[in-house]
């Protein structure tokens, strides 16, 4: 029996999911969990989807891209814009944005 993965991606009629709808669905999530973090990763998110120039999501998440943008962000901030990376990475594939890691 396969098992389907648990999605709470949004229903995107007659179009594909977009990196700023995923962004968003992200970003609400984050609010309701831990609300003083909303302002500085909305600033970051928007960033990078004006630096990716907001690809649709398919399997994989856009990691050259991003880390393209990462290298030039000054040093102080790097860290935090890879953190947020990652843990959007993880967020697209635990809620079904993306396809999960083998």
């Amino acid at each position: 029996m396969t098992t389907l993965p648990r999605s709470s991606a949004p229903w995107i009629v007659e179009r594909p999911a977009r990196f700023s709808d995923a962004a968003e669905d992200f970003l609400n999530e984050l609010t309701r969990q831990q609300p003083w973090r909303k302002a500085r990763c909305e600033e970051w998110l928007e960033a990078l989807s004006d630096a990716l120039g907001d690809p649709i999501l398919g399997a994989a998440f856009p990691e050259d891209q991003a880390h393209a943008w990462l290298c030039t962000l000054p040093d102080a901030e790097e860290l935090e814009g890879r953190a947020l990376v990652g843990e959007f990475d993880s967020y697209l594939r635990e809620w079904g944005w993306l396809t999960p890691r083998p």
